[in-house]
Formats: structure tokens, sequence, C-alpha cells
């Protein structure tokens, strides 16, 4: 094993397992060729920066990552979902007036990035979780890079608000990656067929919600980002919420959501303070709740 991979690691960590890690390195790679050394030498940088970072799986951050990974992930495809109605609505707008001009290859660049990030937030939700957060990540990086395409001949000099709402999306697309691996949700959807299924409701659903209202005359805020939240919610399930027991655990899951909100200007500031205000609420009972539930026992 190169000896570099070990230095990787905190000092305290090296000592007390450096031997153990080299051992499961060797058996790991014994007779294997170049790709698996690499995956197994890419598992162990991994492990490296993790405890480096402070979100291991027996540490804190790691606990906190875990229980704002699946949130995250929700926003995420809530946000991309959000957006593809949008732009999908307009495009349909446009095609009904006729107008149809230099705008159109770039809407259409729009909607398979956002297209890209929903199916990937999904694809994660469903248990392929690296493969689908890279997805939605390089799907939220294509948005933001599509959105400067306007202003490309122009210095660029974009006020701290902008810097946001072009950051914001793809830290949210990317925060479930510090989710170490032994605290992801297994599985829910297992095979081929199931996924392209799962797929193919969500981009459904969108379709289905175009349809109703390409205008966006209804209630824009529930109907567009509500109906995408809440499905997708469901498909994080149960073991989502049961993840969090803490006040910062659900201030941590809580915390995508309101991020996306309030860059990207779907809502005022005062909702904002509500919202928060509803999480301050939440976590006093969630904490009276677990005093409750811990109380003294009598003895037999």
């Amino acid at each position: 094993m190169n000896p570099v991979l070990l230095r990787l690691y905190p000092a305290g960590f090296r000592r007390a397992f450096g031997g153990e890690i080299a051992e499961s390195y060797r058996e790991a790679t014994e007779g294997a060729g170049p790709r698996a050394r690499m995956r197994e030498a890419a598992d162990i940088v991994a492990h490296a920066l993790r405890l480096r970072l402070g979100i291991g799986s027996a540490q804190p951050g790691g606990r906190l990552s875990a229980c704002a990974a699946p949130f995250a992930l929700a926003a995420t495809a809530a946000y991309a979902a959000f957006n593809l109605i949008g732009t999908v609505g307009d495009w349909y707008v446009m095609r009904t007036a006729g107008a149809d001009g230099a705008a159109g290859p770039l809407m259409t660049l729009t909607n398979g990035c956002y297209l890209l990030t929903l199916i990937g937030a999904v694809i994660a939700l469903a248990g392929r979780h690296v493969p689908g957060v890279l997805c939605a990540v390089a799907g939220t990086v294509g948005g933001a890079a599509e959105f400067l395409y306007p202003i490309r001949h122009e210095p660029l000099e974009l006020p701290w608000g902008a810097v946001g709402f072009l950051l914001a999306p793809v830290l949210m697309a990317a925060l479930p990656l510090a989710c170490p691996p032994d605290l992801r949700p297994e599985r829910r959807v297992r095979g081929t067929a199931g996924l392209l299924a799962l797929v193919a409701w969500a981009v459904l659903l969108v379709g289905v919600m175009v349809v109703t209202d390409p205008l966006g005359i209804g209630l824009v805020l529930p109907w567009r980002f509500g109906v995408p939240l809440a499905a997708a919610l469901v498909l994080a399930g149960r073991p989502a919420f049961a993840g969090i027991r803490s006040t910062a655990g659900l201030a941590f899951a809580a915390a995508p959501l309101l991020v996306t909100l309030s860059f990207s200007g779907w809502v005022d500031a005062d909702e904002i303070l509500t919202a928060v205000g509803a999480l301050a609420l939440a976590a006093v009972a969630l904490r009276i709740g677990r005093r409750a539930g811990s109380g003294p026992v009598n003895p037999a």
C-alpha cells in the first residue's frame, strides 16, 4: 500500500488503525486489476478526508450531514421541478403564440439541466446515492452556467445576491456527498426497471403540472414547489424523518429548504422569518418530547 494514502489520515487515527487499514487494503487488492486498486484507493482517500473534515460516521458532523442529506435531495428535486415546470410552461406559451426564436436553444439547454438535476435527485433518493448526487450537481452547475449565458460578453460583475442565487443550488445538490456511506439509507428501489419507472413517474408528474397550469395562474409556490417537494419527501420515506433525533438535527434537516426558499426569490423575508419561527417551535416541541420520553422509570 502506498504510504501516502495512510498519511492522509489524522495522526491519532493513523497510529491506532494504520496497520489494520493497510492489511484490509492488501486483502482487497490482492490479485485485483488496476480498476479495483483505484477504487479501493479512492475509498481510502474519501474516508481519510471525511475524518479530516469531521464528517465521519462516528463524528457529530457526519451524523448531522446524514440528517440533512435526504432533505437536501428533496429540496433539490423540488427546485428543479419548480424551474422545469416554469420554463416548459413558458416554452409552451411561446410556441402557442408563434414566438419561437433565438431563445429556443437556450431554453432547451435550460430544461435539460433542470431535468438532469431532477433525475439525479430522484435516483439518489431511491438509493443510488453517489451517481444520483453527481447527476444533480452536474445539472445545477449547468443551470448556473446557462444563467450567465446572456451576459457572457459583458464584464462579470454580479451582486452578492446573484452569486448566492447561482451557488446555493449547487451547494445544496452537493451537500449529500458529505453523508458517510454507512449512514446512507438503504436502496428503496432495486433493479433498473424500478428505477426507470420511478424516473418516468417524476417526469410524468412535471408534465401533468405543466399541462394543468402552463401559465402559473394558480397558487404558484404551493402548486409548483409544494407538490414536487411533498412527492420527494414521500420518496425519502420514514427513515429520513426517523434520523432527526436532536434539535441540531432538525435545524440541519430544515436548512436546505430554508436556503432554497431564501435564495430563490420566491418568498419574502417575512415569510422566511415565519418559517424559522415555526422551526424554533418544532425544536422546542422535539426537546420537550424527548425529555418526556426519557423520564425516570420506577423500578419494578
